[in-house]
């Protein structure tokens, strides 16, 4: 699956940042100190985006957690996009 094949507010919303908040969501992405979800809470912010509506699209296992490395994928796929 490609992240052209499935709309994702925070891809999408990667397609109209700005320079730094590319840089910025990269930054959170890189950043091994905290895990997806609270990446996915800061790129939100980075970007404007309502958290709540963001993660619910992306991966989750049977209990509703993020799945850490596919939506990491699909983040950095998205960020290779726009860079």
């Amino acid at each position: 699956m490609t992240t052209t094949e499935v709309d994702y507010r925070l891809l999408e919303a990667l397609h109209n940042a700005n320079e730094a908040q590319v840089d910025a969501v990269w930054g959170i992405l890189k950043y091994k100190e905290i895990g997806i979800y609270r990446k996915v809470a800061s790129m939100c912010e980075v970007l404007n985006l309502d958290f709540e509506n963001v993660v619910n699209e992306f991966p989750t296992d049977e209990e509703g957690r993020v799945l850490d490395h596919k939506t990491r994928h699909l983040i950095h796929d998205g960020l290779l996009e726009v860079s």
